[in-house]
């Protein structure tokens, strides 16, 4: 006797054994589900490349927000570079001593900036002369 007698009760032993049984499923069951057979693997892959195929066909779209977004930083991008072109004219025109760093930190993004142009500027000229031939 003591506190092991609330072990003996057949109704406690009755819930402990169910409630084993019910974990034991729930693992079993989330293990199954963890295995895909080849049915399954092969409709999981086409509702994928479903899906893929649906991105894909709205973002190459010239008017998705993708586009759009690309097409406003390529923008910012050119005004920003035009805009300190025309600071380090007129800092020269004037003989400010700051047209020299400004200079200089044109020379460093002088390349990115050439990239954005032929990217998303030249392609698209590309893609139109294509288009009207």
């Amino acid at each position: 006797m003591g506190w092991l007698d609330i072990f003996a009760s057949e109704k406690i032993q009755t819930k402990a054994v169910d409630f084993v049984e019910d974990v034991t499923k729930g693992v079993g069951t989330w293990i199954d589900e963890l295995n895909f057979t080849i049915e399954e693997k092969s409709k999981s892959d086409m509702e994928l490349l479903a899906f893929r195929l649906d991105v894909l066909r709205k973002t190459a779209n010239e008017s998705s927000a993708r586009a759009i977004s690309r097409r406003y930083l390529a923008w910012a991008v050119v005004l920003v570079f035009l805009f300190l072109v025309l600071l380090v004219v007129f800092g020269y025109i004037v003989g400010a001593s700051w047209a020299v760093s400004v200079l200089n930190v044109l020379k460093l993004i002088y390349t990115s900036f050439l990239a954005i142009i032929s990217f998303y500027f030249v392609t698209n000229l590309v893609d139109k002369v294509k288009n009207k031939a």
